[in-house]
């Protein structure tokens, strides 16, 4: 097996905080790409305290090599810019316009490197009337609609996904974005803007609720676990927790009724058609459960796996961590005695690895001016000035 990544040679610039720019610059250094991440002296907020045991940093800033510059002063800046002469991609997520104040923005940094490609990901986007409001996840989970559908049937409680799914899905739709102009720049020489939101990226996983609205006007409601087209397709109680099943078609609904040992129950008026089932689901869950209330859920597993009924426990996160499959497919990567959760996809041939752990404030400060072409004594002035820093230890 060839251990060189899919993007070794890819020198990325990493100016991002928090999570959405961050992670997709963490992809990008898990397929190989030389991401040097660019915090400002005091270090990134989500680094938490010192000695804090769980930092949130840590999580999406894995092989990534860290420099401390102070982009407010002019000598910080332009070593930025010095940086970028000479880099392929330059991750951004702040503020429309806050770099452009700099002398960071894509305008200028397309002056000194014409094949940079330059990806922004903010709140709103970088026109529009929301462009120059702060965004978070909560609040594009909350405008896309997707609190208004998530939670359960009848419940008038706003409920957000339990994963920051915005700031997730945007840092992956930039990162793909970053690929394809980089793919285009092999035609072209020359690279370009690539931009995204958390809005955005929140409205585009709607794709369901959005076709369904657009198509009848009908607003998706709160269901729960359950399927807007399928019964049953959610989450179910048995003697000793709950599992969710999905039955979409007919024929997993005979198998379904099978597996319960109530073939009776596939052809009862009201449930006989996927139609029916949809209509008529609150009352067949009542049926079902009553049924699933005699045995466990390893038990109903077992029979409906062997009918080839797709089906799951319901895992905690510790569960879900347990699960052999899960174990077998290696999702967790272990560098250094601390493990990580790898980027999920499978390059055989050039593989996707976690090399290092997050890196320290500055911790490479040094070694990537030096790289860079900087002069040692120039190096140790910028630092000396606090227009750079190096080597920061956290102490407990």
């Amino acid at each position: 097996m060839n251990t060189m990544a899919a993007l070794t040679g890819l020198k990325v610039l990493d100016c991002t905080h928090v999570i959405a720019g961050a992670y997709c610059s963490m992809v990008l250094a898990d397929l190989g790409a030389d991401v040097i991440k660019i915090e400002p002296p005091a270090g990134e907020v989500t680094r938490g305290h010192p000695g804090a045991v769980f930092r949130a940093f840590d999580f999406v800033n894995r092989n990534k090599r860290a420099i401390a510059l102070d982009l407010t002063t002019e000598r910080g800046a332009a070593t930025l810019r010095k940086l970028a002469e000479t880099a392929d991609v330059f991750v951004e997520n702040y503020r429309p316009g806050s770099l452009d104040r700099m002398g960071l923005g894509y305008a200028r940094l397309a002056e000194v490197n014409p094949r940079l490609v330059y990806c922004s990901v903010s709140g709103f986007g970088l026109d529009g009337p929301y462009r120059d409001r702060g965004g978070f996840d909560l609040i594009a989970q909350g405008m896309s609609g997707i609190m208004s559908f998530t939670g359960e049937d009848g419940s008038e409680v706003p409920c957000a996904a339990g994963v920051p799914l915005s700031d997730l899905n945007a840092g992956v739709f930039a990162a793909v974005g970053v690929l394809a102009a980089i793919q285009s720049r092999h035609a072209t020489g020359k690279g370009q803007h690539v931009e995204t939101s958390l809005l955005e990226s929140a409205l585009a996983y709607t794709v369901w609720e959005t076709g369904l609205f657009l198509a009848t006007g009908e607003v998706a409601a709160r269901q729960g676990t359950r399927h807007r087209l399928a019964a049953p397709y959610e989450a179910l109680k048995t003697a000793d927790g709950h599992m969710v099943v999905g039955v979409n078609s007919q024929r997993l609904w005979l198998r379904f009724c099978d597996a319960l040992g109530a073939p009776e129950l596939a052809s009862e008026e009201g449930f006989d058609r996927p139609n029916r089932r949809v209509k008529n689901r609150n009352v067949l869950q009542v049926r079902i459960e009553a049924i699933l209330a005699a045995d466990t859920t390893a038990s109903w597993m077992a029979r409906l796996e062997a009918r080839g009924v797709p089906a799951g426990p319901l895992n905690t996160i510790a569960q879900a961590w347990d699960d052999p499959q899960v174990k077998a497919r290696g999702l967790l990567a272990e560098v250094a005695g601390r493990r990580f959760v790898r980027t999920p996809i499978k390059l055989h041939d050039t593989p996707v690895m976690v090399r290092t752990g997050p890196a320290e404030v500055g911790q490479h400060t040094r070694e990537v001016l030096a790289e860079a072409g900087f002069a040692s004594d120039d190096i140790e002035a910028l630092i000396a000035e606090g227009a750079a820093a190096s080597e920061r230890k956290e102490s407990a």
